[in-house]
């Protein structure tokens, strides 16, 4: 795990060590990931660039340049995604907490764009 560029104000060393928690609980999970995931608070925060790599991961403030993940809405929308109970990588809509993510989705507060193989293996890494 790599912390990389940092920006003043960013979010960058508080989801470095979500991801941190994810790799150490969910170590075959995070070698399936590959490519970029950009986090973005839509102006609230700078955004946060995570690179999953062959061998290690970079977590850091800025945009992603191609990210094959892009996860869009308030701190509070994206931890809500973090806490939320999973099934097959999605929120489960049997628990209250994963019904609420799926609203936040469905009423667009949370915006995902790119590859869904991407992003079930990703919210299933960051979940806590």
């Amino acid at each position: 795990m790599v912390l990389g560029d940092l920006v003043e104000g960013g979010l960058a060393p508080a989801i470095l060590a979500v991801i941190e928690r994810g790799v150490h609980h969910r170590p075959t999970l995070a070698t399936t990931l590959r490519g970029e995931v950009e986090l973005s608070s839509g102006g609230e925060y700078p955004p946060v660039r995570i690179v999953f790599g062959d061998r290690q991961v970079v977590v850091e403030d800025g945009p992603a340049s191609e990210p094959a993940l892009r996860i869009t809405g308030s701190l509070p929308d994206l931890v809500s995604l973090m806490v939320a109970p999973l099934v097959g990588g999605v929120p489960s809509p049997i628990s209250a907490r994963g019904r609420a993510a799926l609203g936040l989705v469905a009423f667009r507060r949370v915006r995902i764009e790119g590859r869904l193989g991407v992003m079930r293996r990703f919210l299933a890494l960051i979940r806590v």
